[in-house]
């Protein structure tokens, strides 16, 4: 039977990760390929008021900073600055968020984490070498803030998850990628907008 779960959104976790892919044929080499790793919402360590990874993203900021790897304690005190921003979203607006957020992706942002409490940059991902990064796709991400919400994929770099997807059944000529977008866009942005200070792409 089709329906959106294995018609749509398990074909866009399979294009990105290989999931299900054979080994045993020529398409292994393709599965190698691939950056995106998958793994299902109940595998990822979180709760459902999580917005990020915690353990992922931590080791990410050790990884990718020398100043925290020396003292990997100040990964608390970034994560902190970033879980700030998320609360902010009710009294700032979700795009004044966002932009903050997006500085911080950059590696536009400080922590005063030198010698002399010098200012330094913080990297939360590393665009130079990209495979000192993880990336994870998921599905059925529950997500719960003023009311629980599931998303059908969610995609994460260190931890931090920076696009939102919303399959929909690709036979009710009723239905259509529009509705996805609808819900995106106009009930999950409400519903929980945490979600979407990080996020820098939302597809139907």
């Amino acid at each position: 039977m089709f329906n959106e779960l294995n018609s749509v959104e398990n074909y866009i976790i399979y294009q990105l990760s290989g999931k299900n892919l054979n080994l045993n044929t020529d398409k292994e080499k393709i599965f190698k390929s691939k950056n995106w790793i998958y793994e299902s919402s109940d595998s990822i360590n979180r709760s459902v008021n999580d917005i990020f990874i915690e353990h992922d993203l931590k080791e990410s900021l050790i990884k990718l900073n020398p100043e925290i790897n020396k003292d990997n304690s100040l990964a608390d005190e970034v994560i902190h600055k970033l879980k700030t921003i998320l609360v902010s979203v009710k009294q700032v607006g979700l795009v004044k968020s966002n932009e903050e957020f997006f500085e911080w992706l950059q590696g536009n942002k400080t922590m005063p984490f030198g010698e002399n409490n010098q200012h330094i940059p913080i990297r939360l991902i590393d665009f130079d070498n990209l495979s000192n990064n993880s990336f994870i796709i998921t599905n059925q991400f529950k997500i719960q803030h003023s009311e629980l919400k599931i998303p059908d994929i969610v995609m994460l770099i260190n931890g931090i998850p920076i696009v939102v997807g919303e399959a929909k059944t690709p036979i009710r000529p009723a239905i259509s990628w529009l509705d996805g977008a609808h819900e995106i866009h106009d009930i999950y942005e409400n519903a929980v907008p945490q979600l979407f200070v990080p996020n820098i792409l939302s597809f139907a």
